[in-house]
């Protein structure tokens, strides 16, 4: 029961109205060529598994099963899309509105944190702790509540570590627009500071949410069990503002390719947190005592002051396009998107229930670059690291990496400015992409599934 949820919450997901089959078929079952049954109809069956699932599933935490908590975690988790992506969406229909998948997040949510025993992982303090949920050969079952088990003596491996540090794939970065909303320690906004927009890299990383040196390299970075400083390298990351969470530790020998055997998080306690905050967010019921719950110890874990805004941050208005103007929602969302950065695809989640498809078509920035020529210090160690140029100098200065601009890489105001990527990329968003095409295969087998709207016949 719990796997078919699984399994239907990532078709519903991608191509909307499925066909719900609950027993086994044979290849020439004439039920193979009906319809598909209709979002709500499935999500109904859904809700009858997984309220299965969580009744007889056992209690006793395991990393690498299914128990309750983890099928009420998933309950959690496809509730609050489906009730978000409705509201977002404009969807009603005469059954249930998006609220009632909402309240029923809020209540799955409400009943693993009060009675599951997990809680957040704090070993290390909050320096480390956040960190060590993604590099631990084991992962941490404190708060993790399901992860795939990778093993070297098994040789069971992924390939997170190769992907941060290798110059062959897509040389990863965040974008500025992320990084700028991380808090500073105090809990104020680093957008209020003065003079934030054209902050040189070292200067932007100070006194900021411990979590950003925990999920990008920041001045005075060391991988784990290494003593070597390293900056951000631009040959591997095009933003600068470099990824490493999930990175092994260095003495892991896991940098080749495919070599990583660290335990991958699939659900943890966190997410269930920013869940629950969300669900009476959006419900309009959200207040500080929700707020102590969940937002405040996700901050207090990671260093960080719990400051309730007092109204909602411009920035983050922005941020979403100016479609949301209520301060609990924009808050959550700043939070969701820092804790659970980069993890197992949940932002690009958010942004198909959030409705925030536009996003994508939005250049990408990266670093704040004040001239060309010149050689910056990105660590403040005093010696040069990086200088962006036209051309490669005839002389270069030992230990500076020379980035040269132009095709797909240069600086916003042609001389300075922020590094912006992949300029020549066409990303137009139509909104027919908030759902797939079903297959021509699929179409060909079976033509009474017909099309999602918008896509070809």
């Amino acid at each position: 029961r719990f796997f078919r949820v699984y399994f239907y919450f990532e078709k519903i997901k991608r191509f909307g109205d499925v066909p719900w089959y609950s027993k086994p078929i044979g290849s020439a079952d004439p039920e193979l060529k009906r319809p598909r049954d209709s979002r709500e109809y499935v999500m109904q069956r859904m809700i009858e598994d997984i309220d299965f699932a969580i009744l007889y599933l056992p209690t006793k935490h395991d990393l690498y099963r299914i128990t309750k908590w983890t099928a009420l975690a998933l309950k959690s988790r496809f509730c609050l899309f489906e009730g978000t992506f409705r509201k977002y969406h404009g969807i009603d229909t005469e059954e249930n509105d998006w609220k009632y998948y909402l309240d029923l997040a809020a209540k799955a949510s409400e009943e693993f944190i009060t009675n599951s025993g997990y809680g957040l992982y704090t070993t290390g303090g909050t320096q480390t702790a956040y960190r060590d949920l993604f590099v631990s050969e084991d992962a941490q079952q404190l708060e993790v509540v399901l992860a795939r088990d990778y093993n070297k003596g098994l040789s069971v491996f992924h390939n997170s570590t190769f992907y941060s540090l290798n110059t062959s794939y897509g040389r990863p970065g965040l974008t500025r627009k992320i990084v700028a909303s991380y808090l500073m320690t105090d809990g104020t906004r680093f957008t209020d500071k003065a003079g934030w927009q054209t902050m040189e890299f070292r200067d932007e990383c100070q006194n900021r949410d411990p979590r950003l040196a925990q999920s990008i390299r920041t001045p005075g970075y060391t991988r784990i069990n290494s003593t070597k400083i390293e900056v951000p390298s631009l040959s591997t990351c095009m933003t600068g503002y470099q990824p490493i969470k999930f990175v092994a530790p260095a003495d892991f020998g896991s940098d080749g390719y495919n070599l990583s055997y660290t335990d991958l998080p699939i659900i943890r306690t966190a997410e269930i947190y920013l869940n629950y905050a969300e669900a009476k967010a959006e419900l309009g019921e959200m207040d500080a005592a929700v707020w102590d719950q969940t937002i405040a110890p996700l901050r207090s874990r990671a260093g960080v002051t719990s400051v309730i805004p007092a109204k909602a941050d411009p920035y983050m208005e922005a941020y979403f396009l100016n479609t949301v103007t209520d301060k609990w929602i924009l808050e959550v969302r700043r939070e969701r998107g820092i804790e659970l950065c980069l993890e197992m695809g949940l932002r690009w989640d958010d942004d198909m229930r959030w409705g925030m498809g536009r996003l994508l078509e939005r250049p990408w920035y990266g670093v704040y670059v004040g001239e060309l020529g010149k050689v910056y210090d990105m660590d403040g160690d005093g010696s040069g690291d990086v200088c962006f140029v036209r051309e490669n100098p005839p002389v270069t200065e030992p230990g500076v990496t020379y980035r040269v601009l132009g095709g797909d890489y240069a600086l916003t105001d042609g001389d300075s400015g922020y590094i912006e990527c992949y300029i020549r990329m066409n990303r137009k968003w139509d909104d027919k992409k908030y759902v797939r095409p079903i297959p021509t295969t699929a179409l060909n087998d079976n033509p009474a599934l017909g099309q999602n709207p918008g896509w070809k016949k």
